[in-house]
This record gives structure tokens, C-alpha cells and sequence, in this order.
């Protein structure tokens, strides 16, 4: 017995977070409830009743406005789940005559996908960056370093089950294209980083095709916080640290 209480207590402690509030439905009837969640996208919450610990899934509209309003209020903030990617297009050419100077142009389409069938994103923002590298670093080991090419943001509007995609300005940029001590520099272009936060700063979801750094972003994402506020132009390190403090 005791065994199967230890259990109950266990399933129960995802909804013991809130704090307990008053409600009333459109007919005056009372009670004080834990709200568990609430699910925008289809205005359901689910509700705990502190006198006996039932629980119970119920529309919104059955309480009445100020309660409704504490109900979303005190719910515990659940977010979409969202599945984000960046395709980069890179087109190179000579400048004038010159075989190893090159000017390189990037596009970049971003492609958010709402994984969640009842929770929308529509307020949130989504910051891309693209990373360049130094070229001189082939006759300067010094010289190994990067540069935040482009920031741009948007806002993704994604409806439940919905698709986002967005088209950034085209980037250009110039750099040395020999791989040797003869190199006089430039900026090439590296990588990108995607992060998109919700209104309150939180980082929903952050991608990026930059080796080192996709190991530290999975394990964890809120360090995509730091990205998006690093600024255009700004020298990094390889993990994207700011070269100079």
C-alpha cells in the first residue's frame, strides 16, 4: 500500500507547481483549483481540485472573465514544440581580374515547423546569424578567428500543426581564396546559427551547421540567448564567445 502511495505522489508532482486559486463557473458555483496547464490554441485547461485532488480537462469559456483571466494567469507556460532549419545558397565570383580574390553573396531561407497540434507560436522572434571566418589564418595562425557576418530577425507567426518560412536579404562578402602564406585575408563565410524565443526571452528552439557548437546548443539550448545579443560585425571565437571582452 504504502508502495502504491509513493507512486501516486510520484505522477503527481508535475501539477503540485502552481499556486491555488478561486474560480467560478458562469452559474456563480465556486471552487479552488491548481491549474495545471492551459492549452492555447484550443482554449482547454486542465484543472486540479484542492478539496479532493480531482482533475479535471474543461474548456475556458466555462468560467466566467476573471477567472478566466486567473486561469491563464497561473498557468505554467507551455510552449510549441518547434522544428527549425536554415538553407544557404552561396554563389562566388572573381574580383576583376584577380584569380584568388573572391566576392561570395549568401541567401538564406529559414523553415520553422510547428510540431505542436494545440499549441500556437505567434508572438515570439527569431534571430539568424551568419558566421564568417578569417582567411589570413592560412598565413597567420594568429589569425583564426570569425566574424558575425549578418544578424537578421523576424517574426514567426505558426499556427499549430502550421509552417513558417522566411527569406533574409542577401549578404555579400570578400575574402583571399589561397591556402597559403600568401593570403592577405577576408571574411568567408562559416556557418549559421537560428534562435528563436518566445516573448519572455526563452529560447524555444536553436539550430545551427557549426560543428563545435551543436553539441553545446543541444545540451543546452538557453546559451542561444547569448548568441542572438552578439551584434553585426562583432569578432568571436570559435565558439562564438566575443574575441574581446
Amino acid at each position: 500500500m504504502q508502495h502504491n502511495i509513493w507512486i501516486l505522489a510520484i505522477l503527481l508532482l508535475p501539477y503540485l507547481a502552481s499556486a491555488e486559486i478561486e474560480v467560478a463557473d458562469t452559474k456563480g458555483r465556486k471552487m479552488n483549483v491548481e491549474v495545471l496547464s492551459y492549452t492555447e490554441g484550443n482554449s482547454s485547461t486542465r484543472i486540479q481540485r484542492t478539496a479532493d485532488g480531482a482533475i479535471f480537462d474543461v474548456k475556458l469559456s466555462l468560467f466566467d472573465a476573471e477567472s478566466q483571466a486567473k486561469i491563464k494567469q497561473s498557468a505554467p507556460k507551455v510552449r510549441a514544440d518547434l522544428n527549425a532549419s536554415v538553407s544557404v545558397g552561396r554563389r562566388r565570383e572573381r574580383i576583376g581580374s584577380s584569380s584568388y580574390m573572391k566576392r561570395q553573396t549568401l541567401t538564406a531561407t529559414v523553415k520553422v515547423v510547428n510540431k505542436s497540434m494545440k499549441i500556437n507560436f505567434l508572438d515570439g522572434t527569431g534571430t539568424l546569424l551568419l558566421v564568417a571566418r578569417q582567411t589570413k589564418r592560412y598565413a597567420d595562425d594568429d589569425a583564426d578567428y570569425g566574424k558575425i557576418l549578418s544578424i537578421q530577425t523576424f517574426t514567426p507567426i505558426i499556427h499549430s500543426g502550421g509552417t513558417f518560412e522566411w527569406d533574409a536579404k542577401p549578404v555579400e562578402t570578400k575574402y583571399d581564396s589561397d591556402k597559403d602564406r600568401s593570403n592577405i585575408g577576408g571574411w568567408e563565410y562559416y556557418g549559421w546559427v537560428l534562435v528563436i524565443q518566445d516573448t519572455d526571452d526563452t529560447v524555444v528552439a536553436v539550430e545551427t551547421n557549426i560543428g563545435n557548437l551543436q553539441k553545446e546548443t543541444r545540451a543546452d539550448p538557453s546559451i542561444g540567448k547569448i548568441f542572438a545579443e552578439l551584434e553585426e560585425d562583432e569578432l568571436v571565437k570559435k565558439n562564438l564567445s566575443k574575441l574581446y571582452d
